[in-house]
């Protein structure tokens, strides 16, 4: 009767221990008119400890210091009238404009990532942090000295780009020419899933686009491209849920299968799997 006691209450305090961290999680403003919590990105990722969400108003932000974290947060910009990321974090050719570092499970939307800089690194850089999203951003315009111009992933990473653009990154040092590897994406000791994602016009001294992957283990393609031309690169439709090349009624079980969540069948982006999807993938049918 004790043991069973003690059970109850042990469970009891884990129950209000979630409960209160979840009371605790708070939503934290960036806009540049000086009316959100802040102005700068990088000091509001500063200030969230894990279960915040920081959202970041449309506008470009010149940036003085890297936007980074080392808790499981949200980082989450805006979108135009076409769902494109409207809010641009600009490096300034300077720092390494995006990082995380032990930041399991954090999530970074709707985003431009853009005149990054790093040795290792330009556009982000992504530290031993597991199960890490990234969802409609754009690694653009970017530059490493060695490895990784848009984005690099080391120590046991694993992160997911979905719908994301790697586009126009370099990697190339001053002084030590065709040395520099994975213009778009470099990744060491790590997992990278590319999902609906374009990878293309990524230009590297050695000529690699994405390096330190093999097919397999570490490296994941679902309908993604990677080109050279960007042209060319075409992605997965976004109602082709099993990536085989077309939408059909195994697409339409799957969603089904998925109805009223938020990820997997969520063709509109809504953030709910509902009759809008259906439509859409109806509209796909091939």
């Amino acid at each position: 009767m004790l043991h069973l006691s003690m059970s109850r209450i042990a469970g009891a305090l884990v129950v209000m221990s979630s409960l209160a961290t979840s009371a605790m999680a708070d939503t934290i403003t960036v806009c540049l008119d000086g009316s959100c919590d802040f102005t700068d990105p990088a000091e509001a990722a500063m200030a969230a400890v894990s279960g915040d969400v920081v959202e970041i108003s449309a506008g470009t932000y010149y940036l003085e210091e890297s936007v980074s974290t080392t808790n499981q947060i949200a980082i989450r910009g805006a979108v135009d009238s076409y769902g494109e990321p409207a809010t641009i974090l600009d490096g300034q050719g300077e720092l390494i404009v995006l990082g995380a570092v032990y930041a399991d499970q954090a999530v970074f939307e709707n985003l431009v990532i853009t005149n990054g800089f790093g040795e290792y690194g330009g556009g982000a850089r992504f530290i031993a942090s597991s199960d890490v999203v990234v969802r409609n951003c754009h690694f653009r315009g970017n530059h490493a000295n060695w490895n990784g111009g848009g984005l690099r992933l080391s120590l046991d990473t694993s992160l997911t780009l979905v719908d994301c653009e790697i586009t126009d990154n370099t990697a190339e040092h001053p002084e030590w020419g065709g040395q520099s590897y994975g213009a778009g994406a470099h990744v060491s000791s790590a997992t990278l899933i590319i999902e609906r994602t374009r990878v293309c016009g990524n230009v590297s001294s050695n000529g690699t686009q994405i390096t330190g992957v093999s097919e397999g283990d570490n490296f994941v393609n679902l309908g993604s491209c990677i080109e050279d031309d960007c042209q060319m690169c075409v992605t997965a439709d976004p109602a082709d849920l099993d990536f085989n090349g077309s939408v059909d009624v195994v697409d339409l079980l799957l969603l089904l299968d998925a109805w009223g969540g938020s990820s997997v069948g969520d063709i509109d982006g809504s953030g709910l799997v509902d009759v809008s999807d259906v439509l859409l993938l109806i509209g796909s049918w091939s």
